[in-house]
């Protein structure tokens, strides 16, 4: 009985393997979700490659700060990335594009605050580019972990955009609050005139009474 028990436990042993390797590991990601995270990817590589070029170029400590945020953001960004295409068994290429490579070989040619000028305006456009990317993705694609991605990337870029806005001088203005270093609220000062116009007018009919009175 021992031996056919052994028996019993080792062929359900081997039909249990058999069928976990028979069971695909995950599905097959959709075209959507793939060419997103290929073009995420590039996308990363040319971010990072960006924050390079800007420490070893740029003339101003903002545009080097900011290149140094790039090269830590996307770095975190690509490593979620990889891991996930490394699941899904989708090949991911090791440069940026041939566009994206161009597009900063030409900021790379300027020098001195040209240069700074053209790698602002490159990442803004770049960022853009990803920001609209990752919309579609989060819209039309198909794994919950590939949309996921998108999710979590956009406010990281958004950020990113909004930083290099402000660096460019296009942010959009923000609302005033009426307050400043050397300046009351804009409403406190018609109040204060009005209180003043008031003690005005009642110091005049005080005088004008005390005058009749006299009289």
């Amino acid at each position: 009985m021992s031996l056919l028990r052994r028996a019993g436990l080792g062929a359900v042993t081997m039909l249990a393997a058999v069928m976990l390797v028979a069971s695909p590991a995950a599905a097959a990601p959709s075209e959507q979700d793939t060419s997103w995270m290929v073009s995420a990817h590039q996308s990363n590589l040319a971010e990072i490659a960006a924050g390079t070029a800007a420490q070893e170029q740029a003339t101003t400590e903002a545009v080097r700060e900011m290149g140094a945020t790039l090269i830590e953001d996307h770095q975190a960004l690509d490593a979620d990335l990889t891991a996930a295409a490394e699941e899904f068994g989708v090949a991911l290429p090791d440069e940026p594009s041939a566009e994206q490579q161009a597009a900063l070989e030409e900021v790379m040619a300027q020098n001195g605050e040209a240069f700074d000028a053209a790698w602002i305006a490159s990442q803004i456009e770049g960022h853009r580019m990803s920001l609209a990317a990752g919309e579609e993705q989060i819209a039309s694609g198909s794994d919950p972990a590939a949309i996921g991605l998108a999710q979590d990337a956009a406010p990281v870029i958004q950020g990113h955009l909004d930083h290099l806005l402000q660096l460019s001088g296009d942010a959009p203005d923000a609302v005033p609050s009426g307050l400043g270093p050397d300046r009351a609220p804009t409403w406190l000062g018609g109040v204060l005139i009005g209180l003043g116009m008031v003690v005005v007018a009642a110091s005049l009919v005080f005088f004008v009474r005390r005058g009749q009175v006299r009289v």
